[in-house]
Formats: structure tokens, C-alpha cells, sequence
């Protein structure tokens, strides 16, 4: 059985898993996903068995009927920036503009939210768009005024002019990156065993070689100028920090959206990373 991936942007350890050739051992599609709604639709219907995404992502996803955990963490935090064109420079600027997000309700978007409250900032006009990439385009586009970004997107941001007003691991240290979302009745199949073996091999392989190795695979990889910084914030270990998922929560509980019932302690399945 083949496993089905949505990703936005594959991570570091896939990319070295395929670079070493040791996707070799297991049988994997992906597929790039316009947005998280799009991941949770797909998952719901059947058509994907894993995801690739903020782990913040199961408050929403769990009460939607979404029988999912989190098996694994692929990437220590995820290098996010808020970035604007067309005149705002600083976060205060940002009252009362367009800012493009994937699902305004969930994910990386509630990271944005909470540092733009932080700030003090209000009458922020959040537009649903979708994934990093439809993000970019809209602000290029300025359809919107700022959004969230990610390598390599941001640094194509920077290169059409966009301004970087702040970063989440700034603002929000201990922020986790995103996570292997996987449907609950694989937590015992050997094929999703197999694929976290691949992932684990790749992991360690990434915390061996050499940081210059490592960036130029990146850019090999398409994420040019952003490279390094995506390079820097690889995964050192698999394993879901419980201090990661204390940090969202207490986003979440900032901004008064904690959902009653849904521990995300209690939707991370380790034990599946270990056997």
C-alpha cells in the first residue's frame, strides 16, 4: 500500500530521505496541498493518510470527525515571518489591512493572530486565501497587504520588495515546527513503521553532515536563498516536544480560542515513532 502525503513544502528529512535514496524502501506519493482546509477535506474522504502540517491544526481538525494523531515533528520550529508591500513597515501599520492566512480559525495563522494581538495591533482584515504559496501570490499580487511566510517563499517575498516585520521563533520562542499528521488506523501498519524508519535515518544523517552539505542540497532542492534558514531548522529528533504543544495551547488560551475536550498531549502517538 502506497502512503498518500499532502505537504506545502516538503521537509528537510524527506528531501534528504530522497537525496540518499532511501525512499527506496517504501512506498510513498505526495502531493502539494493549496491549504489546510484542503488536508482536512482530504482526510475526511479517504484520500490521504498523512499530512504534513501545523500541529495546531488537530484543534480544529479532531472535533471536525478527523481521526488523526501526530506521530512525529518535522521541523524544530517552522521559520515564519510576517511580511508586507505596498506600505505598511512596521506591525503597527498593519491596523486595518488585508492579511492573507490559510484558515483563519486554525494552523499557522493563529501564531500571526497572537503576535499582531501581542503588539497591540487591531482591525486586522483576515482573508482566507490558502496555502504559503496562494499567500505569496496574493501579496505580489496585493490583493492583501501581509501575510505569513515560509522558505522559500519569503525569501522570493524579500526579493520583490516585501518588508519583514516580524518572525514567530522571535516573538514566540519554543513555537514547533509542523507535524507528520497520520490517520489513526495506521499507528500499526508496518508501511507508515517503514516511512518513520526512513524519516529517523534521514534525521540522523541531517545532524551529521556538514552545514554547507546541507544548504546546497536545499538549493538543489528549489529553496534558493532560503536554504539556510530552512537548513537551520530542520528536525534534530522526530520526537513532539511537550513544551511545543504547551506553547500552542497557551496561543490558543491567549486569544480565547482553546476548544473544551482536545489535549493535544493526548493526540500525539510516540509510541509509534518508538516500536
Amino acid at each position: 500500500m502506497a502512503l498518500r502525503q499532502s505537504q506545502f513544502v516538503p521537509p528537510v528529512p524527506l528531501l534528504v530521505a530522497d537525496a540518499y535514496g532511501l525512499l527506496d524502501h517504501v512506498s510513498l506519493e505526495t502531493r502539494r496541498t493549496s491549504g489546510s482546509p484542503q488536508q482536512l477535506a482530504e482526510l475526511l474522504a479517504g484520500e490521504i493518510d498523512l499530512a504534513v502540517t501545523a500541529i495546531d491544526n488537530l484543534f480544529a481538525w479532531v472535533p471536525a470527525g478527523a481521526d488523526v494523531r501526530v506521530v512525529a515533528q518535522v521541523e524544530s520550529t517552522t521559520p515564519l515571518g510576517i511580511f508586507a508591500l505596498g506600505g505598511p513597515s512596521s506591525l503597527a501599520e498593519l491596523a486595518g489591512r488585508r492579511f492573507a492566512v490559510d484558515a483563519a480559525g486554525n494552523g499557522f495563522a493563529l501564531a500571526a493572530r497572537w503576535l499582531l494581538e501581542h503588539a497591540g495591533v487591531s482591525g486586522v482584515v483576515y482573508r482566507e486565501i490558502g496555502g504559503v504559496k496562494e499567500r505569496l501570490d496574493a501579496l505580489l499580487e496585493r490583493r492583501v497587504d501581509a501575510t505569513l511566510l515560509g522558505p522559500p517563499f519569503d525569501a522570493i517575498a524579500i526579493e520583490s520588495g516585501a518588508v519583514p516585520l516580524a518572525t514567530v521563533p522571535d516573538m514566540l520562542p519554543g513555537f514547533p515546527g509542523q507535524g507528520l499528521v497520520a490517520r489513526t488506523d495506521l499507528s500499526g501498519s508496518a508501511e507508515l513503521a517503514a516511512y518513520l524508519e526512513v524519516l529517523e535515518i534521514a534525521t540522523n544523517i541531517s545532524n551529521r553532515i556538514n552545514d554547507a552539505e546541507g544548504i546546497e542540497l536545499l538549493v538543489g532542492a528549489g529553496f534558493g536563498a532560503a536554504a539556510a534558514s530552512a537548513w537551520t531548522t530542520r528536525p534534530r529528533t522526530l520526537r513532539v516536544p511537550a513544551a511545543g504543544l504547551d506553547v500552542i495551547t497557551r496561543v490558543r488560551a491567549d486569544l480565547g480560542m482553546l476548544p473544551p475536550g482536545v489535549v493535544l498531549a493526548q493526540l500525539c502517538a510516540p509510541g509509534v515513532l518508538q516500536a
